[in-house]
């Protein structure tokens, strides 16, 4: 199999408050859909610092990445979309750089919530191999 070349970069976000753990789920640029943070890899970026990049502008979150997740590819409008995600924990919440809504929620309403299936699958996909390297 040929490996394609990433396009874009992605997170899976997590955070622990007791015993309780929540994930990051952020909406798209235009308002309508529920998302997981990711973007473009730009010149001269790894896939890690594309993906903390897009993290801290949608959202205004600072994490530490954990793991190396799935990579997911789609066809988006007129784009071959190739997403590598990175299993991150919070850390600390800055100013973000774009305008969008975030929830915290279980694994549960975050799989509900998101709109496209390759963000659910990325989120499942990352909670199994969390889940095997425990």
């Amino acid at each position: 199999m040929k490996q394609e070349k990433l396009t874009h970069a992605g997170c899976v976000v997590f955070q622990v408050k007791g015993k309780r753990k929540t994930y990051l789920v952020v909406s798209s640029s235009t308002g309508k859909h529920w998302i997981l943070p990711k973007g473009h890899i730009e010149r001269g970026e790894s896939p890690r610092q594309a993906a903390l990049r897009e993290l801290r502008e949608e959202a205004g979150v600072v994490g530490k990445i954990v793991q190396t997740g799935p990579i997911q590819s789609y066809a988006m409008k007129n784009e071959d979309v190739i997403v590598q995600y990175f299993v991150v924990q919070f850390s600390k919440s800055v100013e973000p750089d774009e305008n969008r809504t975030l929830r915290w929620e279980t694994q549960k309403k975050a799989l509900e919530l998101l709109s496209f299936d390759e963000a659910k699958n990325a989120l499942r996909e990352s909670l199994k191999s969390m889940r095997q390297a425990a």
